[in-house]
């Protein structure tokens, strides 16, 4: 779906939010202290920007997005309001992806996020995995 949907507009523009935690995607949607907003025109990344959000309160947060043009968000945890409310901002929300924003905007960018994935670097190599519980199974 989500490859779909960057093929179906690779001749727009497209603005991305990842909430961080340093240069990792914040494990919780609503307490990063900073968003990154990528701007894609042409299906290639065009801009990159931080914005510090730690001072907004959680509706001044979600307005913000909206007012930046955002239609997606790749978050970590999220709770159902804040989805509802992006959802009827009409921004779509990749969410419970952890690991390294870089890789998990890469792999976007390529097609192939998923909810749930792991995004990690090792040295050269990036690592992607589904996340599992205690017992191993895929969450």
């Amino acid at each position: 779906m989500f490859g779909t949907y960057l093929a179906l507009n690779k001749l727009m523009e497209m603005k991305i939010a990842i909430p961080l935690f340093g240069t990792r995607i914040s494990p919780r949607f609503d307490f990063s202290q900073e968003i990154r907003i990528i701007t894609v025109e042409d299906g290639k990344v065009v801009r990159k920007e931080n914005f510090p959000v730690a001072h907004l309160n959680l509706s001044q947060r979600l307005d913000q997005l909206a007012s930046n043009g955002v239609s997606k968000v790749i978050c970590g945890g999220i709770d159902g309001f804040c989805l509802n409310q992006l959802g009827s901002k009409g921004i779509e929300v990749v969410h419970n992806v952890a690991g390294e924003a870089e890789i998990a905007s890469d792999l976007f960018m390529r097609g192939r996020l998923r909810p749930g994935l792991c995004c990690e670097g090792r040295g050269r190599r990036h690592f992607c995995a589904w996340k599992k519980d205690p017992i191993g199974r895929r969450i």
